[in-house]
């Protein structure tokens, strides 16, 4: 399933338990993303566990092995944003304040999360 050349099973696994249960189709539209943007991508997040969602207080999106999260600011998140909603990520959380250091994008493509959402949606974090 994870031979690839741009992200290692560390990073997509669960930081709490280690365990990597990633979607084959997240990770083929993950890697087109890469190719694409050109640039390299460091995955802050892919795969959490329950216990560790629920450890950090996070929504459950990363749960299904189709969501990562990728540090990213100012031109570079415009950019990597409009590839990823191109090559089909339909869940798109954007934390664009604060240090740059902390700036990232969310990107999943869950279709729709029961009581959630219906479809495609962009969010932003609080501060």
């Amino acid at each position: 399933m994870f031979e690839n050349a741009y992200f290692s099973k560390a990073e997509l696994s669960c930081r709490c338990c280690g365990k990597l249960h990633f979607s084959d189709d997240t990770l083929g539209r993950l890697i087109r993303v890469r190719e694409r943007f050109n640039k390299p991508m460091v995955i802050t997040s892919g795969y959490r566990c329950r216990a560790h969602c629920t450890s950090i207080g996070s929504t459950m999106t990363h749960t299904t092995g189709q969501a990562v999260d990728v540090p990213v600011s100012g031109g570079r998140a415009y950019e990597l944003l409009g590839i990823a909603i191109e090559e089909g990520f339909t869940g798109i959380g954007v934390k664009q304040h604060g240090p740059h250091k902390g700036r990232f994008l969310h990107l999943d493509d869950l279709e729709a999360i029961p009581g959630k959402r219906d479809g495609p949606t962009i969010w932003s974090y609080p501060r």
